[in-house]
């Protein structure tokens, strides 16, 4: 008897036991996963055996996490890692990915996303070591970065063709330059992020909207120098859900009612536009009538008509609408705000 329970338990473990954490750990955070490893041999020897399991490796906000990084694609079981993130993991520096370019550089040539936001350590160096084996990269974030310049931007359009999503958020030295290499080699662009790219006119944002037609997401945050110039080519854009243009002082009316035409418009966030008034949200309502968020936070030359106009045509699809600071809307009220719009579940974007 004994020897039979004993059987059974062993049975257990090595057929039902792995088959049990095969499902669970693809739940499971990676740290979990890997602590799974020292369980049992049996579930080592499953777990390993699927590489659907192994294709992210995550280290952000991680110490040491170039040398992990490095040590881990050095392992069989990441050969195929397809997502790589390593934000705000703040030590990690060009030496580790020369280091990983050259002994690993075959173990990286299926990733698609990597995520080096907050990597201040991060030059335009070291863009061209990580991407340069990166053949199938679609997906690159290096959010707050004021070392990388047009030199970065440059190498990884120049190792990376398939690029659909993009955030240069905070990275001050990026010219003109850059989104001129953006406009010209990625034409199957989706989202882009230049938040506070500071240095950025007119004429290199106009090259993006007339090439770039297939952005859905655009977020322009912080760019005060933009004109109408620039914003009525936004039209252009007729799968555009995604935009946001706080604190476009140059933003006109004129220059929102072309942006009216991107019927798609789902999210836009005017916050600080203070040239708008009522002509412009009311062109706005008219064309992008499946807005779910707006936000007109501090714009003080809209009046109760905009919300008017917004009731007339997007009852039914706004969800968020920040109007606080608009001292010419009186019905501010959020039962007055419910009266307009049923759906409202947000009154308040910033804080």
């Amino acid at each position: 008897m004994e020897v039979e329970k004993a059987e059974a338990v062993e049975i257990w473990n090595r057929e039902t036991v792995p088959k049990v954490m095969k499902i669970v750990s693809v739940r499971l955070p990676q740290s979990d996963l890997i602590n799974l490893l020292l369980v049992s041999p049996w579930i080592n020897r499953n777990l390993i055996s699927h590489p659907s399991l192994w294709l992210v490796l995550d280290f952000h906000e991680m110490s040491d996490a170039g040398n992990r990084l490095v040590a881990a694609l050095s392992l069989p079981r990441y050969q195929n890692v397809k997502h790589v993130n390593l934000e705000f993991a703040r030590d990690i520096e060009d030496k580790h990915l020369e280091n990983l370019k050259n002994k690993c550089g075959n173990s990286v040539k299926n990733i698609e996303t990597l995520n080096l936001n907050g990597c201040q350590k991060i030059s335009d160096v070291g863009i061209e070591f990580i991407t340069c084996n990166c053949l199938k990269l679609k997906g690159f974030s290096i959010y707050w970065n004021v070392r990388v310049s047009d030199l970065g931007i440059r190498n990884l359009v120049n190792n990376c063709k398939l690029m659909i999503d993009l955030n240069l958020s905070g990275c001050k030295n990026v010219t003109d330059e850059s989104l001129k290499l953006i406009a010209e080699n990625y034409q199957g662009l989706q989202l882009l992020n230049i938040t506070r790219c500071v240095k950025l006119t007119d004429k290199s944002l106009e090259m993006v909207l007339v090439k770039c037609s297939s952005l859905q997401s655009l977020n322009l945050y912080a760019l005060s120098s933009f004109t109408d110039a620039a914003y009525k080519r936004i039209s252009l854009l007729t799968h555009l859900q995604f935009l946001d243009l706080c604190g476009a002082q140059n933003l006109s009316d004129d220059g929102l009612s072309c942006i009216a035409k991107c019927k798609n418009l789902t999210s836009l966030n005017l916050t600080w536009c203070v040239r708008i008034t009522d002509q412009g949200v009311i062109a706005l309502s008219e064309g992008c009538r499946s807005l779910e968020f707006l936000s007109l936070f501090g714009i003080v030359g809209v009046t109760d008509k905009s919300l008017e106009a917004l009731s007339g045509c997007c009852s039914t699809t706004l969800t968020t609408l920040d109007v606080n600071g608009c001292i010419g809307i009186k019905r501010r009220s959020r039962d007055e705000l419910l009266q307009l719009f049923p759906k409202l579940i947000c009154f308040k974007v910033h804080s």
